[in-house]
Formats: structure tokens, sequence, C-alpha cells
């Protein structure tokens, strides 16, 4: 299973798994497109519609997909990207329930944040932020980012 599919019942897309090297997506992926940096946290790398955060010691920890349209673009090879719809959420859950993934509201980002929904077994967050609004879906393995960055001094 691969794709959207497959990162919302695994957590993992293509190369792109929790703790892989900076190295090992880059040799299957090739070069990111651009990188963002967002201060205190690590520099970014885009490939299309994907964005993945690594540690300060080149571990991925974070992986971001924000599609801009009905269809997101992700890597598939050095320079090469597929297009997949973006799924619908009330068919989404459905599917999930249907193969024997729970789901449950989850507020990663505090108690005033509207609900995601947190599937869980990945650990993967998706939501609409409205109803023809953009989908989100999330993967952080925050475990991975704290144990890479707390010997390193802090940037306040």
């Amino acid at each position: 299973m691969t794709g959207l599919a497959g990162l919302l019942r695994t957590g993992v897309l293509g190369v792109a798994a929790p703790g892989v090297h900076y190295r090992d997506v880059v040799a299957g992926w090739g070069e990111p497109e651009a990188f963002a940096a967002q201060p205190p946290d690590p520099v970014y790398c885009l490939y299309g519609d994907l964005e993945l955060g690594f540690t300060a010691k080149g571990r991925l920890w974070h992986l971001q997909i924000e599609p801009g349209d009905r269809f997101v673009s992700l890597p598939s090879a050095p320079g090469q990207y597929v297009r997949e719809p973006v799924p619908d959420i009330p068919r989404l859950l459905a599917e999930l329930t249907a193969d024997g993934f729970r789901t449950a509201p989850h507020a990663p980002f505090g108690p005033e944040d509207d609900f995601w929904h947190r599937v869980d077994r990945s650990g993967v967050l998706f939501r609409r932020d409205a109803p023809d609004g953009p989908t989100r879906i999330h993967r952080t393995a925050r475990d991975i980012y704290d144990a890479d960055h707390k010997d390193l001094p802090r940037r306040d």
C-alpha cells in the first residue's frame, strides 16, 4: 500500500519513515525542491505538497501534507511525482473503520484547537479546515526530536 492510504495506515510514506536519515530520503527521492526554515526547529525539506522536518542530527521527525487543491503531489522517485486525489473526510473515516483502523478525535495543539482525527495505529493526524477548505495530514515523532535535541543548547 502506497501514497496517502499507506501513510494513514502505517505512518510511512515511501522512504519517509520516522527516524530515517536525510541522506536516505535524498537517495530515494533526490534533492528536495526547496528548503524552509522555521526557527527554532531545524530546516524543513519540500517535495511537492510534502514537507519533511529533520532533527539537528538529520533524522526525520515530522511529515506534513497540506495540498492547495483537490490533488496532492507526492514524490515517487528522484524528480518524479504522483498526483493523488485528496480524500473526502467522511469517506476516509468509513474506509479506515472498514479496514479495522480506529480513529479518535484529538486536539494536538491544545484544548482551544478544533479537533483532528488521529489514526491510533499509525499516529497520523488529519483534518479538513472547513467544509470546502484544505485537508491537512501530519505525522510527528516528537520522541525522535526530543532525543536528538536534548544535548543541544536551547535557542530562546
